[in-house]
């Protein structure tokens, strides 16, 4: 049977060429000045408008600065044909959350590093992004090993249990998760934001210092081949046994005991 996009898509997105979600964008921006006027530090946009890779049916994203403290604020919106989002945060909150590194840091911290500025007279998209990439070692490495205990371990964990139990419906979901979370460990150790959720494991599998069996189970989620329970059970053992060996190598503990952690307070 042949795919007829007209057929679906009489609602929801509709496709726009570049210069149209551009303009959009640009009324946006009128929009803000006309409603905050001084208070505007800065505008600019993230996502794939700031990389140049929207394409027919893409959302525009924006981020909006504000001078003032403690201010934050996230208009989304469906306007039929097209959807926008624009974050509105102060200064401050902007810095803060650039310094967080957590798990998904290669993920989210692309909408403070890779903002294309629309207004930005006194530069501070460009002191946004040097505070994402100048946070210290210890930093990652803390981020690194709460990725690898608290989610790939868990991962595996439910990947044993659903076999163990008879639950196989599940595994498809968890391979997808543990890609998912492999590709944050990648990034993370290598200090690499990904251009994209969609596109994380294909960038991460360019990357080095990938811990053994990753790519087997990259490419069983990419190429849609989880139908077998077995193969995905064998796969997820043999990347967490990758993952423990690819910790000791790096220096970072991930088996503790209970003592030792209270000691550490």
């Amino acid at each position: 049977m042949n795919f007829n996009p007209s057929a679906i898509e009489t609602s929801g997105p509709q496709p726009f060429d570049p210069e149209v979600r551009r303009q959009r964008a640009a009324q946006i921006v009128q929009v803000f000045h006309r409603h905050y006027g001084d208070q505007v530090v800065a505008i600019g946009y993230y996502g794939s408008i700031a990389k140049g890779t929207d394409g027919p049916y893409s959302d525009i994203e924006m981020q909006c600065v504000i001078d003032g403290s403690r201010l934050e604020n996230t208009y989304e919106w469906n306007a039929g044909p097209w959807k926008a989002e624009v974050n509105m945060q102060s200064r401050d909150v902007l810095l803060e959350e650039a310094a967080i590194i957590e798990g998904n840091w290669p993920i989210t911290h692309g909408a403070y590093s890779h903002v294309l500025p629309v207004y930005d007279p006194d530069g501070f998209f460009e002191q946004l992004q040097s505070v994402v990439h100048s946070q210290p070692e210890s930093k990652f490495q803390e981020a690194i090993k709460e990725l690898i205990v608290g989610d790939i371990l868990e991962q595996i964990g439910k990947v044993r249990n659903a076999w163990a139990l008879g639950n196989p419906g599940y595994l498809p979901t968890l391979a997808c998760e543990l890609a998912r979370s492999g590709a944050c460990l990648i990034g993370l150790a290598n200090r690499t934001l990904y251009s994209s959720a969609s596109r994380m494991i294909a960038e991460s599998l360019v990357l080095p210092e990938k811990p053994e069996g990753y790519q087997a189970i990259c490419q069983m989620v990419t190429s849609g081949e989880l139908s077998d329970p077995e193969k995905i059970v064998e796969s997820a053992n043999i990347f967490w046994g990758g993952v423990e060996d690819w910790a000791e190598a790096h220096g970072i503990r991930i088996v503790e005991q209970l003592d030792e952690l209270i000691g550490e307070v």
